[in-house]
């Protein structure tokens, strides 16, 4: 049997078909709830966009070079920060006999 002797026998005898009367509303609604875009769909989707630009060389490598910016600058501050402190309470404690040393332990 060729195509068009299969056409024509569809054509002859068709299957009485009864469809609920909703039927074309809940076939929408289900497309338009696949359509809408969840938030993890959209996260998803902003991730992928952000892997692909990662993928080229020069933004990838202006990110390193960010991160390791933001990086030391931060280890810097937090160094100078405790390296002052650390110098305060060191003249404070020579010049100071009532401070107790750090190592030194209460009986």
């Amino acid at each position: 049997m060729n195509d068009d002797q299969l056409h024509q026998l569809l054509r002859e005898s068709p299957a009485p078909i009864s469809l609920p009367g909703s039927f074309t509303r809940e076939v929408w609604a289900r497309i338009e709830a696949e359509e809408a875009t969840s938030f993890r769909t959209a996260l998803s989707q902003l991730w992928q966009a952000w892997l692909g630009v990662l993928a080229r060389p020069a933004p990838a490598f202006a990110t390193i070079a960010v991160c390791m910016l933001l990086g030391g600058g931060f280890g810097w501050f937090q160094h100078r920060e405790t390296f002052h402190t650390q110098g305060e309470l060191a003249y404070v404690e020579s010049i100071n006999p009532f401070v107790r040393m750090a190592h030194e332990v209460s009986p």
